[in-house]
């Protein structure tokens, strides 16, 4: 082989073990980073938390004989990006995976989807109870009642319960708040009632999707204190979204 052939192949070569260490490092970019120019963003995490009760049947000559539940409500907030170029919209919202990767040491988990019954958000009938996924379809505007979500970006709300974390007996009470304060006289512990839960996001528009994974830690430490306690997740700009293969 002549002198400038040895050169021409050293080039070559040269060439392809750049390319092949430049295609590795936007692989190793894209797993640790995933998409940066989504045309729907996750924007804000919201969880809510209170608690509720119900009367038992079992003593109706008590003033106060309550079971005590605490919930939690999550809202994931999407917005539009402004700065996309191509005429993308949302097509659907979808969390997926659900697992309670902590579990409290009281209480049983469930999660309901919005009620679509008139003046009540929530209604814990079995027909609103979420076991893998809950989706939200696009339209026209945000409607939780019908699980629509604009297209062009807004709220997806479900809600964490933790039924039967204890129960409040008491003949003296003239008058009580069915909130978080309920947790403090039945003498629940807020080390008690902490859980978190893990599931998948994806985000389909017209066009591809994307999937990222969140976990939610639950209650807001402040709920027996305030009553209604709110805590913003700023753990969401971690997470990496994913376009889905077809």
């Amino acid at each position: 082989m002549k002198p400038s052939q040895k050169v021409n192949w050293s080039i070559v070569l040269l060439i392809i073990v750049i390319g092949f260490a430049i295609t590795i490092f936007i692989m190793l970019k894209y797993k640790n980073e995933g998409e940066k120019a989504m045309p729907i963003n996750l924007n804000d995490i919201l969880v809510v938390s209170s608690a509720d009760a119900e009367t038992k049947d079992e003593d109706r000559s008590l003033k106060w004989n309550l079971d005590i539940d605490q919930y939690n409500d999550v809202y994931l907030n999407f917005v539009k990006n402004q700065d996309y170029e191509k005429n993308d919209y949302l097509d659907s919202i979808t969390i997926e995976n659900i697992q309670v990767t902590k579990q409290p040491k009281i209480g049983k988990i469930e999660i309901y989807m919005p009620s679509s019954m008139e003046g009540k958000q929530f209604s814990y009938e079995d027909r609103y109870l979420v076991n893998n996924s809950l989706t939200y379809n696009g339209g026209i505007s945000d409607d939780p009642k019908s699980l629509q979500i604009s297209r062009t970006g807004g709220t997806f709300l479900f809600r964490i319960l933790n039924r039967n974390v204890g129960e409040f007996v008491s003949d003296n009470d003239e008058e009580i708040a069915y909130d978080g304060t309920l947790l403090t006289k039945s003498g629940v512990t807020t080390e008690d009632l902490i859980g978190a839960i893990n599931f998948d996001i994806v985000i389909k528009t017209n066009k591809t999707a994307y999937r990222g994974n969140l976990t939610v830690d639950f209650p807001s430490e402040k709920v027996k204190e305030q009553g209604v306690a709110q805590d913003n997740i700023d753990e969401y700009v971690d997470i990496v979204f994913k376009r889905e293969r077809k």
